[in-house]
């Protein structure tokens, strides 16, 4: 059988058969030939070479160039026969891209949160109203911290758990000792079975049922130089922060 074997399944991809591929191929390579030397070439049944030049001939890849019998088929030029049907493909696949484009962005809820911008004792006062409001779970990253505030939240911890409402619990210990004395640290981590950690970046967050946040940044050298970014309503990103603490 003759025909490049990545040619057959090019033409495949334009709508061609496998019987369809193989006969035009080696019309092709023959030029100008019988029916049954096309079989033979391609190795298509003879039982089936009539129907497949027909189908050929009328989507306008070869022609007749004698009518009698035996008929003679020839191809007609590749750039020109195959050109409509390799457009065509192109643009089927550009609707069906487009088309598949739009069902993806209907099938996807844009999730928005509000973003407000907090300094100083505002934001300090916003992360105790945040807690004060959480009904289920509270998640808390305590980096850097006044010893004020830090009395405040820990009162704020405990009343949620005397509530009935999940607490979870890291403290980075490398500022936070330098404010508050280790041992009560320590304490708070034994109290809510709480963990040591040591991001890279110095940044507490407090939140709320998974779906208010508040990061909150504070200048080691000057505590009420703070800054905070509160961000309520975390939509899509509130399911992802349920299912990686779900199993602490």
């Amino acid at each position: 059988m003759s025909g490049d074997p990545k040619i057959i399944e090019a033409l495949k991809k334009l709508g061609l058969t496998e019987y369809e591929a193989r006969a035009y191929v080696a019309v092709v390579e023959l030029g100008e030939a019988e029916a049954y030397e096309v079989a033979r070439r391609s190795r298509v049944p003879r039982t089936r070479i009539y129907d497949v030049l027909s189908k050929l001939e009328n989507g306008g890849l070869i022609q007749k160039i004698r009518e009698s019998r035996p008929a003679v088929y020839a191809a007609i030029p590749p750039e020109r026969s195959l050109e409509p049907l390799k457009n065509q493909l192109v643009e089927e696949l550009s609707h069906a891209i487009s088309s598949l484009s739009h069902l993806y962005l209907s099938s996807r809820s844009v999730s928005k949160c509000e973003v407000s911008l907090l300094r100083g004792m505002q934001a300090y006062t916003a992360a105790l109203e945040l807690l004060d409001h959480a009904v289920e779970s509270i998640l808390v990253r305590m980096v850097c911290l006044p010893s004020d505030v830090f009395e405040k939240l820990t009162d704020r911890l405990r009343k949620a758990r005397r509530k009935g409402i999940k607490v979870y619990l890291a403290i980075d210990t490398r500022l936070l000792r330098k404010i508050i004395p280790l041992e009560a640290i320590e304490d708070l981590l034994k109290e809510f079975g709480g963990k040591i950690v040591s991001p890279p970046i110095p940044l507490s967050f407090f939140v709320a049922d998974f779906k208010d946040v508040l990061l909150l940044y504070v200048v080691p050298e000057a505590p009420e130089n703070c800054y905070g970014f509160l961000l309520q309503d975390l939509g899509e990103v509130s399911d992802l922060l349920k299912r990686h603490f779900a199993g602490l």
